[in-house]
């Protein structure tokens, strides 16, 4: 009897383990679909005119009409590709600022060997910013902006989204370095490296994983970045895309063929970012999960 037992248990644990990996899989796929359902439905209205739109919002387009995407580009009145250098270089700018900072001082915090004064405090008032609501620094901002001069200028928002990001990044960096092994340290030491050296040639490498990170999750908020970049900059000539893809829905006449045109397109610079750091990323997001 036991014998005759034992596979019938086994079976059932085998049913058991199928049906929970089912359940699992339906739940990803239902997550995807909701996840990838409005971004189809945006590139299909990308390919439709405004009227089949209004006609019927849900419908798939009668004729693709892909020139909605050479006027987005090509059209001197709307002029998109002026916004579109505008926020490469506002986004390049700012994350090669925080990308630079916060992985010196994220070295400097993590590594225990820099017991520098103020240590403590220091990280604890990086902390501090996590939490702290961005809207309540946008006048203070505003104020320090037009004192020195740079309203209106592409160089406001690349110190303010590099500063904006420093925190996050600082932290995630800091993190990363205290995980790694002293040992890389000591034998570099014995080498004969300096500190910089140390840290630009080995350690550095070792965290490619977490500054993939950073630069993935701070040029996706800087892209996409609204508030700041109509308040600090108002002039057409240095407005970024979120300013300009803004014009294509008013109050009294909206073209949301161009509009989903616009965000289409937009969106496209960062999926390539993704699609070229997403090993990267993925690797530093659970690095803390399987190393700690």
């Amino acid at each position: 009897m036991a014998v005759a037992t034992r596979p019938l248990s086994d079976q059932l644990d085998l049913w058991s383990r199928r049906f929970k990996l089912s359940l699992l899989t339906l739940a990803l796929l239902a997550f995807t679909a909701i996840i990838i359902i409005p971004f189809v439905w945006m590139v299909l209205m990308s390919v439709r005119t405004t009227g089949e739109i209004l006609n019927n919002p849900y419908g798939l387009p009668a004729q693709v009409r892909w020139q909605n995407y050479l006027r987005l580009l090509f059209d001197p009145g709307i002029q998109f590709y002026r916004y579109f250098i505008n926020s490469v270089f506002v986004t390049g700018c700012a994350i090669l600022i925080t990308a630079l900072l916060s992985t010196l001082a994220g070295y400097g915090f993590g590594r225990t060997r820099y017991d520098f004064k103020f240590r403590g405090w220091l990280f604890a008032l990086l902390l501090f910013a996590l939490v702290l609501p961005p809207q309540v620094m946008y006048i203070p901002q505003f104020t320090m902006m037009a004192t020195y001069g740079l309203i209106n200028t592409p160089f406001a928002l690349i110190l303010i989204y590099g500063a904006l990001g420093l925190p996050v990044s600082t932290y995630l960096m800091a993190t990363y370095f205290s995980q790694l092994p002293s040992e890389m340290e000591d034998a570099a030491r014995i080498d004969g490296a300096s500190d910089f050296r140390m840290f630009w040639q080995v350690m550095l490498p070792l965290a490619r994983p977490a500054l993939a990170t950073v630069i993935l999750v701070n040029a996706l908020t800087y892209w996409n970045e609204l508030l700041l970049s109509i308040t600090m900059v108002t002039r057409p000539d240095f407005r970024t895309l979120p300013a300009a893809m803004m014009f294509f829905v008013g109050e009294s006449a909206s073209d949301y063929a161009m509009a989903a045109t616009s965000l289409v397109t937009a969106t496209i610079p960062i999926l390539i970012l993704y699609l070229l750091l997403s090993d990267k990323f993925i690797e530093g997001m659970t690095a803390g999960a399987l190393k700690g």
